[in-house]
């Protein structure tokens, strides 16, 4: 009873590293392939991802950006201060121009996406926020 279910194990473990692709570490971050640059996870996956996961990850940058939406209040304050040469720049980027432009940035992101979450069963990946998520 044992043996046999070890056996079961081992084909199972036999056949799912048959089929999940492995990174290999030896893949080249860009590879030149019938005219076209392309990617690592293309030299790896393949040139075409799946519609199953064109769709979940629009779905999933959807709802990570309406969630992390309200961070970029924290956020733009300190990018907005990274830029800054005086100590008055600083002042005035942490209390007024990083608080408004967090803000509008919050808007932006949350819209950004409630739209990916409603078109998130339509073909198109590109994102309409730059960078496409908060982290």
């Amino acid at each position: 009873m044992i043996v046999r279910t070890v056996v079961i194990a081992l084909l199972a473990l036999v056949v799912l590293a048959l089929v999940v692709p492995v990174d290999n570490a030896n893949a080249t971050t860009s590879a030149f392939i019938g005219g076209n640059v392309i990617s690592k996870y293309e030299v790896v996956i393949g040139p075409y991802p799946s519609p199953f996961f064109l769709v979940t990850k629009k779905l999933g940058r959807g709802v990570a950006n309406m969630v992390t939406a309200p961070v970029e209040i924290i956020k733009q304050p300190l990018v907005e201060a990274e830029k800054a040469d005086s100590v008055g720049e600083f002042i005035n980027a942490i209390t007024f121009h990083g608080l408004f432009s967090g803000v509008a940035w919050t808007f932006y992101r949350e819209l950004d996406g409630v739209y990916a979450l409603g078109t998130f069963y339509l073909p198109s990946l590109e994102s309409t926020i730059d960078p496409e998520y908060i982290f």
